[in-house]
């Protein structure tokens, strides 16, 4: 884990201490009476796995980008050169334009330009008077305009070949073109991106700065949040996403309308996933790591050590402060979690050590109250 994620970690346990603080004070009125000598805590379980809630963005399963190859304007598709389920790579040719049409029009243009010199060379001998001047740079303007219809149809010659820009395999080949169901043009050849899947997810306006591409992220499922995909963010749509009719939703966050963008997670592995899966999508910041881990594990900042080098941690009994001395294990230095191996169990109420406490002080539950 990097020094970034220890520190994001770092914070959002203390943001769960601070909101328990907040949440006390709001149910006991603010009262300075109330909150004197208080000492707020919460099971070792609501630690465990950092017990901390990161973004969640939805997200769900979809194929690979599909690139579609149309044909160019009124250009007649001569042949093609791959079938449906075959793999391509980038540069492979996919299909031909026919450029006899513009092998005709090359010649036809040539002819032209040779005929118009003639008639340059013709004028030029009939002698230098402005009107003759005047024609010759007409025809001048025409063999520039001619050579440039040359340019292009020339262009039309050499870029005949169409070649896929991505590595997949042909989904779709349509010699005979066509429409959909929409109306649109049917392409010559459709290539599915290699991989399986990819998971599609949207970002509102307010939160889109908080991801990018490149970006660690952990797709969740919304059936059993123990299974996880690992993933990386590939890319994020500059443009917003057309959601009814208007390319707005309803922020229930915010109350009010708010630009959605779409993003996409390149993945890992696929196992397990299904098309058309409702998925979570969570930054990673290590939280991962730590569900993976047996045993009880808790951050170091937790240990003090008494005076003669015995570790224990500040926990409750009947309502009350206690030092609860505790056995050791293996510490986990990417993560800054050490193994507790006895003294306290999940069920354990425990607190950040501070210079203030003392044993016997009065011992809240932050879960009773929340309730």
């Amino acid at each position: 884990m990097t020094k970034t994620k220890k520190i994001i970690l770092a914070i959002c346990l203390i943001a769960i201490i601070a909101a328990a603080a907040f949440f006390a004070w709001m149910k006991w009125g603010g009262s300075a009476a109330s909150m004197e000598d208080a000492v707020y805590m919460q099971k070792i379980s609501d630690f465990q796995n950092y017990g901390f809630t990161v973004d969640r963005y939805s997200g769900v399963v979809e194929a690979q980008k599909t690139q579609s190859y149309k044909r160019d304007g009124e250009r007649t598709v001569e042949e093609i050169y791959v079938t449906v389920g075959q793999e391509v790579k980038i540069g492979t040719p996919l299909f031909r334009y026919d450029v006899r049409s513009a092998e005709n029009s090359i010649s036809s243009i040539n002819l032209d330009i040779e005929g118009l010199n003639n008639e340059i060379e013709v004028l030029r001998a009939a002698g230098g008077s402005t009107e003759i001047q005047l024609q010759i740079s007409e025809r001048q303007l025409e063999i520039r305009q001619k050579q440039a219809e040359l340019e292009r149809y020339q262009q039309e010659i050499e870029q005949s070949e169409v070649l896929s820009t991505i590595d997949g395999v042909v989904k779709a080949v349509n010699p005979d073109g066509g429409t959909d169901s929409m109306g649109s043009d049917l392409p010559v050849v459709a290539v599915t991106e290699t991989g399986e899947f990819r998971i599609k997810g949207k970002v509102t306006e307010q939160t889109i700065g908080s991801i990018y591409p490149g970006m660690e992220v952990i797709i969740r499922s919304r059936v059993d949040e123990s299974v996880t995909w690992p993933g990386k963010i590939s890319n994020i749509e500059t443009e917003p996403a057309n959601e009814n009719n208007n390319g707005y939703f309803y922020d229930e966050s915010s109350g009010e309308k708010s630009s959605s963008y779409p993003f996409y997670v390149q993945l890992e592995n696929t196992e397990g996933l299904m098309l058309g899966q409702h998925v979570f999508i969570e930054p990673d910041y290590g939280q991962g790591e730590t569900e993976k881990k047996d045993g009880l594990w808790l951050d170091m900042s937790f240990i003090t050590y008494d005076d003669n080098g015995n570790p224990f941690v500040w926990s409750a009994e009947r309502g009350k402060t206690v030092k609860v001395f505790v056995e050791l294990g293996e510490l986990d230095e990417d993560t800054y979690t050490i193994e507790i191996l006895s003294g306290l169990t999940e069920d354990s109420l425990i607190t950040w050590p501070d210079e203030t406490l003392t044993e016997g002080m009065k011992a809240v539950d932050i879960s009773e109250v929340w309730e």
